[in-house]
């Protein structure tokens, strides 16, 4: 009975609320009488905020694809070595939970703007004439965003390996198949859930990211959470600030419920 109440209180009568003040046209913070889609008619009609809308899942997807691909041979050696560092190994795969996802994400800030530590390194090497504009871009975001979320990927692709039989892959190498190809046709098939659900996390969480869009950035590099933000608290516009949370939360769900159909599909064939 409590976790439902809880729910109710925490999630589901702030949603309600959220879709109530989506089709509500706000003057000056006083949202009006007369329900209308003209909120959602608008952001999904100009370009600038199509354009926004498009980023943030391009840079979801990026994130997601960036992760799975960092994280897996750091979860495949912490799951397959025998060194008696390897707790301490895990620690440190898992440290970057320690500092919040400013710090993190400032880091990235000092290390890619113009007079930062690649520019600077760079020129130092002579590979560069003039310092690089890195910032503000969707490339730094990404950075940002897979540096944040890469130990998910690693815990979920850990979980996924350590459910691995080794016996299967000696079985394989036994009977023929190099390493390379035991990789392929028996880890990594029975790894797929845990691949599928570190990308699905960092998707999910990356596409509502509102710090590290915000700080590595720009107007011409808006992402959902930033223009609701802008909506909300520049504009005072409620409603469109909802109507885009609503956009957000819907279109997220489905793309998750199809990720999570297609996934099950796959296990099961």
């Amino acid at each position: 009975m409590l976790p439902c109440a809880f729910l109710l209180v925490f999630f589901v009568l702030p949603t309600a609320y959220l879709f109530s003040a989506s089709v509500l046209i706000s003057d000056g913070m006083i949202p009006q009488d007369d329900p209308t889609l003209d909120n959602f008619r608008l952001l999904l009609g100009r370009p600038l905020y199509q354009w926004a809308i498009l980023r943030t899942f391009v840079i979801g997807a990026a994130v997601g694809g960036l992760v799975v691909l960092l994280s897996y041979p750091v979860a495949y050696f912490l799951v397959r070595t025998t060194s008696r560092w390897k707790g301490l190994l895990i620690a440190v795969s898992l440290s970057p939970l320690l500092a919040s996802v400013i710090v993190r994400t400032y880091g990235w800030y000092v290390i890619l703007n113009q007079d930062g530590a690649l520019n600077s390194l760079l020129l130092w090497a002579g590979a560069i004439e003039q310092p690089l504009r890195m910032l503000p871009s969707s490339t730094a975001i990404v950075l940002g965003l897979a540096h944040a979320l890469l130990p998910y990927g690693v815990l979920s692709i850990m979980t996924s390996l350590n459910a691995v039989n080794p016996a299967l892959e000696r079985a394989s190498m036994s009977l023929g198949a190099t390493r390379w190809r035991t990789f392929l046709n028996v880890t990594l098939p029975l790894t797929l859930p845990g691949i599928a659900g570190g990308f699905i996390l960092a998707f999910s969480i990356a596409i509502s990211a509102y710090a590290t869009p915000a700080i590595l950035g720009g107007p011409a590099t808006e992402t959902m959470a930033t223009l609701i933000r802008n909506f909300m608290l520049g504009l005072l516009d409620w409603g469109l600030g909802s109507a885009m949370g609503v956009i957000l939360l819907t279109s997220s769900l489905v793309l998750l419920l199809l990720s999570s159909l297609l996934t099950g599909r796959a296990r099961t064939s």
